[in-house]
């Protein structure tokens, strides 16, 4: 199961969504906020699009659980920002922190529940468990390495 929170915040100040280091933050920040492991750096994008009105900043972290992106509109005032992860979190303490960040009230969200028809459960059968983390650590140490994904602080 894949839970997907949807974001879209209006009446942003332009200054906020045009500063590149306050939407670094946001991304660096925001797995962290709503208890999730950020497995990649900030990648962020300066769009330029043919109508200057639809240009902006786009954004992605990767996090162990899935992604969290973000759009940020300037002339419009608004950003968009999308956490989709196979862990629960709260929606609140999401909205909340995009809120203040973005020093706005004016939030619409919407939340959906994704690949319900999935095969893989909450909860791993502990046999196939055993296994996987077996073989993982033999390709660790075939790798001379602890950890198969990178660390990034």
């Amino acid at each position: 199961m894949l839970v997907h929170l949807m974001l879209e915040l209006y009446g942003c100040k332009r200054e906020l969504l045009t500063s590149e280091p306050l939407l670094r933050r946001v991304l660096d920040e925001f797995p962290a906020r709503v208890g999730m492991e950020k497995v990649s750096p900030v990648h962020l994008y300066d769009i330029e699009t043919p109508n200057p009105l639809d240009s902006g900043m786009s954004g992605f972290v990767i996090i162990a659980q899935s992604h969290i992106s973000l759009h940020a509109w300037p002339e419009y005032g608004e950003v968009d920002i999308d956490i989709c992860s196979c862990k629960e979190f709260s929606q609140e303490d999401a909205i909340a922190y995009a809120k203040e960040m973005f020093q706005t009230e004016d939030v619409e969200a919407h939340f959906v529940v994704r690949a319900t028809r999935s095969l893989r459960p909450d909860t791993p059968d502990p046999v196939r468990y055993a296994e996987a983390m077996a073989a993982r650590r033999a390709r660790q140490a075939a790798l001379g390495e602890s950890r198969l994904t990178t660390e990034v602080s």
